[in-house]
């Protein structure tokens, strides 16, 4: 009974719009950079590191210790958001565009699953990444749901971004994200999605005066990989999300009669996978 009740509130939407996928909804949890305790853990209070304000951490020495490996990208990151800000006179525009991802990650993952038809195309994920593009309405005073505008939902052709693009360059990281996929699901793992996110900036879609851009990676299960698609047209559903500021309820704590339940499996608390994990590249 308690299995059923979990999966019962697992798949209870908030709202009238269907699922992407006929499986339990996908989600994960922000995690700490260095030791990768989820938010969700009554040890992990995470905070932004306060140079590049994106990546997060636990505890100070977390960040003392993770620094020789964040540096170079800490600089970039801060870099970025003051340009950002210049070139458009928003000074938080950086930050509106990862707290608007932040606040749809569950239907952008569970989307991006649905885009890679696993059940009929097998492993497509390896050649096609899930490409979103969204422009900034200018007004940095609207609920964080509602400062972007979706241009664009689409499944592309690795292949087919820029060379020089963020994208496909984050592309080389790709075999340390499947390897870390590894560690964290065992033999459970069917392989990594990609998310790549274009952010436009300025009075003209079309003529943007800033870009940002982000390529996510997460891992699936073989149990995820085999649900199968609810809506042929998962573009217009995403959007639809998008327009009433929806999200995916989903359920992962302690309930009555079950078991405490953690999002990571248990392998953050294991210290022979963790150093595995912190040992892949990326």
């Amino acid at each position: 009974m308690a299995a059923q009740r979990l999966q019962s509130l697992l798949s209870s939407p908030t709202h009238d719009l269907p699922m992407f996928h006929d499986g339990s909804p996908y989600h994960t949890h922000q995690k700490c950079s260095h030791c990768f305790q989820v938010q969700r853990s009554h040890q992990a209070k995470l905070s932004l590191c306060a140079m590049c304000r994106v990546e997060m951490y636990c505890s100070k020495e977390c960040q003392k210790a993770h620094w020789p490996a964040h540096k170079a990208q800490c600089k970039v990151y801060k870099a970025e958001r003051l340009a950002v800000a210049e070139k458009t006179g928003i000074e938080s525009a950086q930050a509106d565009c990862h707290a608007w991802i932040k606040y749809f990650d569950t239907p952008i993952k569970n989307c991006a699953i649905a885009a890679m038809r696993l059940p009929e195309t097998p492993h497509m994920e390896r050649t096609e990444i899930f490409s979103l593009t969204i422009h900034h309405k200018g007004d940095p005073s609207r609920p964080v749901q509602q400062r972007f505008a979706v241009i664009e939902v689409a499944r592309r052709r690795a292949a087919e971004f820029p060379p020089m693009s963020t994208v496909f360059q984050g592309m080389k990281s790709y075999p340390g994200f499947c390897e870390r996929g590894k560690v964290e699901m065992g033999a459970r793992f069917y392989g990594c999605v990609r998310v790549g996110i274009l952010a436009t900036y300025g009075p003209s879609v079309d003529e943007p005066v800033a870009v940002i851009q982000r390529l996510n990676h997460f891992s699936i299960d073989d149990t995820t990989a085999r649900a199968k698609i609810v809506r042929q047209d998962w573009f217009m559903l995403f959007r639809e999300y998008v327009e009433q500021g929806a999200r995916i309820k989903f359920c992962c704590g302690r309930l009555p009669g079950a078991e405490d339940v953690c999002c990571c499996g248990g392998w953050v608390h294991d210290e022979e996978k963790r150093k595995a994990f912190s040992g892949t590249k990326n």
